[in-house]
C-alpha cells in the first residue's frame, strides 16, 4: 500500500499486514507537487506535478520497482491535464485519469500506456466528475455532479487510435524523403528528412550500426531552402532575395552553404548569386558538386551554374527556338496563332462524296487543306511550351524534356547541344511514366494514340531520334524499367497483379502471374537487375521476380509505409528503403550469399570514427 501527501514530494510503502513503512519514494525533483499514488504488479506510480514553461504544469508519472523500490523511469504527460481521480486497470498496462474542470464545467478523459508511454486524451463530456473507476478498459464508470445515474464508456475502440496522441516530448513524424548513395563505393547514404534541416547519415556497411545512424545533424537550413548531397558534403542554396533588380529580375537563391559532414561545420560560403527557385527534385549536383543543373524562371530551357564562381556556365536552349525565331522575326508567335477557330464538319458518306458538286468539292479540299495547316501550327506553337518534366541518365550525358506536347527534346550534357526532337503528331509524349538506359542511348514510355486509340509503349533510339519498336495496345501502365542494352522491357498495369515482359529483339511478350494482395499503382517502383534476368518491385511490399523461370522468388511485406526506394548496383545488390513517418534506413541484400564470399569490410573507410576492435573480430569471426 501507497500513501503520500498532497503537494508533497513523498510518498511511503507500508505493508498491509504490520502496518510498517517499508519505503519511502522521493520524487526525482525538488519541484515536484505530488498529485495522486497507484501501483500496479510491477509498478509503484507517482503521479507528480512539475512546474512548466510560462504560468504552466506537467504532469510525471515516475515508476518505481515494487520489488526493490528503485527509480526506474518517467512517463510525460502534457500541460492540459489536471487530474482529479485516477485508476488503473486489472491488467497494469493502462493508467485511466478523469480531468474535471469547475470552470468550463467539461471533465476529460485521458489515459497513459505505461509500456509504450503514449499519452492519449480519448473523450470529454459536459459535466464534473466527482468519481471514477476503471477495472477494464471495456468498462469505465464515472459519477457526475447532479446525475442519478451512472456514465460508461468503452475505451478498447479509441485506445489503439494514434491520432489522439497528446505526448509534446513525443517526437514528430520525421520520415525520409530522399536517399542519397555517397561516393563510389557506396559505403555510407545520406537521408534527408521531411523535416526542415534535418539530415542522417547511415553507415550501410558496418553491422554494429545498422538500427543507428552515425551522424545526425538538425537546423541545418528551412523549409525554403534546397539541400543537396554530394560526397558527404551538403549544398544549401538559401537567402532567398525578397527585391527585385535589374541584375536579379527574379526571387532567387543569393547564397550558396557547402556544410561538411565529417568536419561538422561550414567550409565554404558564396553569395551574390543568383540560382533560379525549382522544386527540390529540379535540381541536380554534376561533376563533384562544381556544377548545378536546374531550369529557367519561364521554364523554357537549362541552366547550368557554376558552383565555384556562382555564374552561369551554360544555357541548354532546343534549337528549334533559334530557327523559328530567326524566320518568322519578332511576329513569330503571333504568326503561329491559328487564323480561324477549328470547326466539326458532319462526316460526308461515300455515296454523298460521288454525288457532290464541283465546287462543293473544291471548297470541301480548301477546308481540308486548312485543317492540315492549323495542325502543323498547333504543332508548332508547341515548341513554344514549358519543360513539364525532365530525365537525366545515371551517367549525366544526356537529358531528355518532356513539354506536354507532341515532342520531346534530348540535349548533350557534354556538349550542351540539343541532338534531337523526337515527334509524335498522333500522341502526347509524356515522362511520367518512362524510364531511361544508364548511358541515355534508348528511352522507353507509354503514350496514347489518339488517331487510333490505341495505347502504346514506345522503345526510342535517343542517338538517332527515331522510333526502335513499339508494343501495342497496353493500357494502364504504372511503373517501367528498361535493362541497359535494352533488349528487355518490364512493366506493370495498374489494379493488376501481373509483371508483363517485353523481348525488344525476339518481339516476345509474357505476363507472370503475381501474388494475391499485390495490386499495382501508380506510385509503385519496377527495377530490374542481373542483365534483366531478375526484377524488383516495390508496390506495398517488396517482391523479387524470376523473368526467365516467370516466377516470384520471395516477397517482404513491410509493417511500415516507404517514402522511397533506391536501387545501389554493384558487386552486391541493395536495396535501400526509407520510411514516410520514422528516420530509420532499411537495408535489404540477398540471402543467397555465402558466408565464405562475404567481403571483408575494411576500417579504413570509416569516416566517423564506426570501426572499434570487438566488431572487427566479430566481422573477422
Amino acid at each position: 500500500m501507497t500513501s503520500s501527501l498532497r503537494s508533497g514530494g513523498e510518498a511511503a510503502v507500508f505493508s498491509a499486514r504490520g502496518g510498517t513503512v517499508m519505503s519511502v519514494l522521493s520524487a526525482q525533483q525538488g519541484a515536484a507537487s505530488m498529485q495522486a499514488v497507484e501501483m500496479t504488479e510491477d509498478y509503484l506510480l507517482l503521479f507528480c506535478r512539475y512546474p512548466y514553461k510560462a504560468a504552466s504544469e506537467i504532469i510525471h508519472i515516475e515508476l518505481f520497482s515494487t520489488d526493490s523500490f528503485l527509480y526506474l523511469r518517467s512517463v510525460l504527460g502534457c500541460s492540459q491535464d489536471c487530474i482529479s481521480h485516477i485508476a488503473v486497470n486489472r491488467a497494469g498496462t493502462h493508467v485511466v485519469a478523469f480531468c474535471p474542470s469547475q470552470r468550463t464545467g467539461i471533465t476529460e478523459l485521458v489515459t497513459w500506456n505505461l509500456e509504450t508511454e503514449d499519452h492519449k486524451h480519448v473523450t470529454r463530456f459536459p459535466a464534473a466528475l466527482t468519481k471514477g473507476l476503471c477495472f477494464d478498459l471495456r468498462l469505465c464508470v464515472g459519477i457526475c455532479s447532479g446525475e442519478k445515474y451512472l456514465r460508461l464508456w468503452d475505451l478498447t475502440s479509441r485506445i489503439s487510435d494514434q491520432t489522439l496522441t497528446y505526448n509534446i516530448h513525443k517526437l514528430r513524424s520525421d520520415g525520409t524523403e530522399e536517399v542519397i548513395p555517397m561516393g563510389r563505393s557506396q559505403r555510407y547514404a545520406v537521408c534527408r528528412s521531411i523535416r526542415a534541416g534535418t539530415v542522417y547519415v547511415w553507415n550501410l556497411t558496418r553491422r554494429r550500426f545498422v538500427c543507428r545512424p552515425v551522424r545526425v545533424e538538425h537546423g541545418l537550413c528551412g523549409s525554403t531552402d534546397v539541400v543537396l548531397a554530394q560526397d558527404l558534403k551538403l549544398y544549401i542554396l538559401t537567402n532567398r532575395s525578397t527585391v527585385r533588380s535589374v541584375d536579379a529580375p527574379s526571387c532567387g537563391f543569393q547564397t550558396l552553404l557547402v556544410y561538411d559532414l565529417i568536419k561538422r561545420r561550414y567550409v565554404r560560403r558564396l553569395t551574390g548569386i543568383t540560382v533560379v527557385p525549382c522544386p527540390q527534385h529540379e535540381y541536380r549536383l554534376l561533376e563533384d558538386g562544381q556544377t548545378l543543373l536546374g531550369l529557367s524562371e519561364n521554364r523554357d530551357h537549362m541552366i547550368l551554374w557554376d558552383l565555384e564562381s556562382g555564374v552561369i556556365k551554360h544555357e541548354i536552349k532546343p534549337s528549334h527556338r533559334e530557327s523559328l525565331v530567326s524566320s518568322s522575326g519578332s511576329s513569330s508567335v503571333q504568326d503561329l496563332q491559328p487564323d480561324v477557330t477549328p470547326q466539326r464538319e458532319a462526316t460526308l458518306m461515300p455515296w454523298d462524296i460521288r454525288t457532290e458538286r464541283q465546287s462543293a468539292k473544291k471548297r470541301r479540299l480548301e477546308r481540308e487543306a486548312q485543317r492540315k495547316k492549323e495542325a502543323m501550327r498547333r504543332l508548332d506553337r508547341e515548341k513554344y511550351n514549358c519543360i513539364d518534366q525532365y530525365l537525366l541518365s545515371e551517367d549525366e550525358q544526356v537529358v531528355v524534356c518532356s513539354y506536354f506536347a507532341h515532342h520531346l527534346n534530348v540535349f548533350s550534357m557534354v556538349s550542351q547541344e540539343h541532338l534531337h526532337t523526337l515527334e509524335d503528331t498522333t500522341s502526347l509524349l509524356s515522362l511520367h511514366t518512362s524510364a531511361i538506359t544508364h548511358s541515355g542511348s534508348h528511352l522507353v514510355l507509354t503514350s496514347y494514340n489518339q488517331e487510333q486509340r490505341t495505347p502504346c509503349i514506345t522503345l526510342w533510339d535517343l542517338h538517332k531520334g527515331t522510333v526502335r519498336e513499339r508494343l501495342r495496345n497496353e493500357a494502364g501502365v504504372c511503373c517501367v524499367a528498361i535493362t541497359d542494352s535494352t533488349d528487355r522491357v518490364v512493366f506493370g498495369v495498374t489494379g493488376s497483379n501481373r509483371l508483363k515482359v517485353w523481348d525488344t529483339i525476339s518481339r516476345r511478350h509474357r505476363s507472370i502471374c503475381g501474388y494475391r494482395n499485390l495490386t499495382m499503382e501508380v506510385s509503385s517502383k519496377l527495377y530490374m537487375m542481373e542483365g534483366g534476368r531478375k526484377a524488383i518491385l516495390l508496390s506495398g511490399q517488396l517482391s523479387l521476380w524470376d523473368l526467365e523461370a516467370c516466377s516470384i522468388l520471395s516477397v517482404l511485406s513491410l509493417d511500415a509505409h516507404v517514402g522511397c526506394m533506391r536501387l545501389l548496383r554493384g558487386p552486391e545488390i541493395c536495396v535501400l528503403l526509407g520510411l514516410s513517418h520514422g528516420p530509420a534506413l532499411i537495408s535489404i541484400r540477398p540471402t543467397s550469399r555465402t558466408v565464405g564470399s562475404a567481403s571483408r569490410v575494411s576500417a579504413e573507410g570509416d569516416l566517423f570514427g564506426e570501426s572499434s576492435s570487438s566488431e572487427e573480430e566479430e566481422e573477422d569471426s
